[in-house]
């Protein structure tokens, strides 16, 4: 099964459970699914014990669709147990359950794929409208959640 999310993710992804809005308009609709994803009105949180339903939701979506937005991607950085969370700005380029996200981070780097167990969240970003070039490859991630508990 691989490496599983820490303290930290576990609690950051429930709280970002709690915030989100539940997706309401029926697991069929896949493009209104992908519609409010990258407009920032559905936040993707993967299962704790994966891969489960949240997993089986991104796999339906049109993953190469999105390597043409710039998302959010709230994951957990640095070496264990001295982790903290961070936002990253970039594409999905490609994802599968097992092996994790493929992510290009903004400002022309290189993809890199992301460990499930090292996700938070996924959703666009709908606070703000930049233009190429102005949107940043990385935020501290309380600047837009707060932080779990400790």
């Amino acid at each position: 099964m691989g490496a599983a999310p820490t303290p930290l993710v576990t609690r950051a992804r429930a709280a970002r459970r709690t915030a989100a809005v539940a997706w309401s308009h029926g697991e069929s609709d896949v493009i209104e699914r992908f519609n409010a994803l990258i407009s920032g009105a559905y936040v993707w949180v993967p299962d704790d014990d994966r891969p489960g339903p949240a997993a089986a939701r991104l796999a339906q979506l049109p993953v190469h669709w999105l390597a043409d937005w710039t998302l959010c991607l709230d994951v957990e950085c640095g070496p264990r147990p001295d982790t903290v969370l961070h936002r990253l700005y970039g594409a999905v380029t490609a994802f599968e359950a097992e092996a994790g996200l493929e992510f290009s981070p903004t400002g022309g780097h290189p993809p890199i794929v992301v460990p499930v167990h090292r996700i938070v969240a996924l959703t666009g970003d709908r606070h703000r409208h930049r233009r190429f070039g102005e949107v940043p490859a990385h935020e501290p991630y309380d600047e837009h959640e707060p932080a779990p508990e400790v």
